[in-house]
């Protein structure tokens, strides 16, 4: 391998031998989070929040003025409230959908609700069915309505309308942009501060056939209101990225994110257009991770943006306009050290708004912050029973895979431990392509720092986060170079001194799951032990029966092999699937699957079991009734009991 770098800072004082760790029960990690996101009325004087009671997301509303709960919305039947959004003071719309599993791709007929927070007019608005909906803007100056972005599959354009926010009925909005070209699609609408629709994203698909003739368009109303058209350059054949953020307090710049500007397929960086003279203007960009969104301030006015290299990071707007507002959430990062800092919404008058507050020990609490009077008052804990000292640092790295790549990972360290010869779990996350790791709390590395195991995670390529190349990076490389890449993480925190290389094991979910059973394929003598979790080890039965392929073309689910598989390697797909390859795993394996799992069926973990057994393998089992990992708190429990077994016999501690 090449030079690596690290930048673990102040490792060697934050992991002295001198901090205590207490043995934390399973279900304490295990337990779902109570109090989940919070949004504050347009008046200020109630929070609504989603918190979870069994398996059930649910919707509540508190007095903020006693916190007494006025009232509570429930989905129903194995249903959940997914978001939520003030329409007035009276009044909140949901977005309810069906209990699936975790990453699982079963249908989840959403439905939008409106109730009012007295209890009366619960009336669902809109059955999605295939029409999507956005909420766009609340009208301040028409409580009855709200704005909407409607996306129908047939129509391919997404179009205004308003929506009656207690009978359902939508109207028209003639201002909807039109798309110029014949293949022309008009894929997002913004408005600005006073919910005048004013940019809007299209794409043109000038020939099917040719990507390198596509043509992207920014459509935006001048100071006379009327729509104008830019074609926003490109240095590239495909069609680069571009996200809009929104508009500055002054309403004459739209930011957005994008990389149009590079001739590869880059990380996005922040750009500022001009609404009159149309110049666009790069403001920022990180050298080697994309802007995440943006930051904004009490009339949703654009004040910066944030990014996250290994640790969370901000970009400030230099304009007089935002000046004050920045000031305000540097001086709330400067209250909150070392946490990440994020305001929901703010009440009419700009004085009221809350603000959650997480970090690597810490899942989140909520604060109602006063600005006339510069103070926080606690409302609730995501998970309160967590104690923020008694958990584990997460300390971010770089390194460079063999054949130079850069990439980020974390590693979770436990407490009361030195960080020299550990035992390390390797923890890969799902997706793969497009997923990442982030800096936070996360109870799984949590729990298996807390029993004395080092965590390592890493952003192998095929993730997202740092740039579409380094995505495209991953194609092709399911189970090669991507796993290769966990081999040469686990080797570098071998070679660091952190981690023992006689006690080392990999656990993952879903392709994570995928991940951990070929490590004992690929790299048979690097692991001690595998546990994989909803993986899948056949990938010709994967095809043929996991919802994502059921009822796909046969072209769709070859360019899904080809983009994960491609290869001049005989026999691929064997070759590829650790169920063929049984007979090269030296380790014992740990299988676990949700036995109604419908992204990845449990047919996979049967047909890896029997072949385990047939060459001889050692394998144990731990299968329930649960979907695409284990929403049941009871299962994860039992889980982890026996995960905690396995790497004990295995790897010990």
């Amino acid at each position: 391998m090449k030079k690596i770098t690290i930048f673990l800072l102040g490792i060697l004082m934050a992991f002295s031998a001198t901090a205590q760790s207490k043995v934390i029960p399973i279900e304490d990690f295990a337990k779902k989070s109570q109090f989940k996101s919070a949004k504050i009325s347009p008046d200020g004087k109630h929070v609504a929040f989603t918190y979870e009671d069994g398996n059930q997301v649910k919707l509540a509303v508190m007095d903020l003025d006693n916190k007494e709960i006025k009232i509570s919305f429930e989905a129903g039947d194995d249903r959940e409230v997914l978001m939520f959004h003030w329409a007035n003071n009276e009044r909140i719309l949901m977005l309810q959908r069906k209990i699936t599993g975790w990453l699982d791709g079963a249908r989840e007929y959403p439905l939008l609700v409106a109730g009012n927070i007295d209890g009366t007019k619960r009336d669902i608005l809109w059955d999605f069915q295939r029409s999507n909906l956005e909420i766009i803007s609340r009208y301040d100056q028409n409580s009855e309505q709200i704005l909407i972005g409607k996306y129908h599959w047939q129509d391919r354009d997404v179009k205004l309308h308003r929506m009656d926010i207690y009978k359902g009925e939508m109207y028209f909005n003639s201002d909807s942009p039109r798309p110029l070209g014949e293949n022309g699609m008009i894929r997002s609408i913004d408005v600005d501060l006073n919910d005048e629709p004013r940019v809007a994203v299209e794409y043109d698909l000038v020939d099917e056939d040719d990507a390198t003739d596509d043509v992207q368009r920014l459509h935006i109303k001048n100071k006379h209101g009327d729509w104008e058209t830019l074609i926003l350059p490109r240095k590239r054949d495909d069609i680069p990225a571009v996200a809009p953020i929104g508009f500055n307090k002054d309403n004459d710049k739209f930011y957005f994110t994008s990389n149009h500007d590079l001739d590869h397929d880059g990380v996005k960086g922040l750009f500022a257009i001009d609404t009159e003279t149309r110049h666009i203007k790069l403001l920022f960009r990180h050298p080697d991770v994309d802007i995440l969104g943006g930051i904004y301030g009490p009339d949703d006015e654009v004040i910066g943006a944030y990014y996250e290299p290994g640790y969370p990071s901000y970009y400030y707007l230099d304009e007089q306009s935002s000046v004050e507002e920045v000031k305000f959430h540097k001086n709330l990062r400067s209250s909150f050290k070392g946490s990440r800092v994020s305001m929901s919404n703010y009440s009419d008058d700009g004085t009221l708004t809350v603000v959650r507050v997480s970090s690597d020990k810490n899942p989140g609490d909520f604060y109602l912050f006063n600005r006339k009077t510069n103070k926080a008052k606690y409302i609730a804990s995501s998970m309160p029973h967590i104690k923020p000292t008694q958990m584990a640092s997460v300390e971010p790295f770089v390194m460079q895979a063999r054949d130079g790549l850069k990439m980020y990972g974390q590693m979770t360290i436990p407490n009361g431990k030195e960080l020299k010869d550990l035992p390390m779990v390797v923890f890969p996350h799902g997706g793969p392509y497009g997923v990442t790791d982030f800096w936070g709390y996360d109870w799984r590395a949590q729990l298996l720092a807390n029993r004395g195991y080092l965590v390592l995670q890493l952003n192998y390529r095929g993730s997202g986060n740092y740039g579409k190349d380094f995505q495209e990076a991953g194609y092709g490389e399911w189970g090669t170079k991507m796993q290769d890449d966990l081999a040469d993480a686990t080797l570098w925190a071998i070679k660091q001194g952190f981690a023992d290389k006689e006690r080392i094991c990999m656990h993952g979910i879903s392709y994570g799951g995928y991940a951990s059973m070929h490590a004992a394929v690929r790299h048979p003598d690097l692991y001690q032990c595998v546990i994989p979790e909803a993986g899948l080890y056949d990938i010709e039965l994967q095809w043929d029966k996991a919802d994502s392929f059921r009822n796909a073309t046969t072209a769709y689910k070859n360019s899904w092999l080809a983009r994960a598989f491609s290869s001049s390697e005989e026999n691929v797909l064997e070759a590829r699937s650790p169920a063929y390859n049984a007979d090269k795993v030296k380790v014992p394996v740990f299988l676990i699957h949700g036995e109604d799992d419908i992204r990845v069926p449990i047919d996979n973990a049967y047909v890896m079991e029997e072949a385990l057994k047939k060459a001889g393998k050692e394998v144990k089992t731990y299968y329930r009734e649960d979907g695409h990992g284990f929403q049941k708190v009871e299962y994860r429990i039992e889980s982890f009991e026996q995960i905690f077994d396995f790497l004990e016999e295995h790897i010990g501690n």
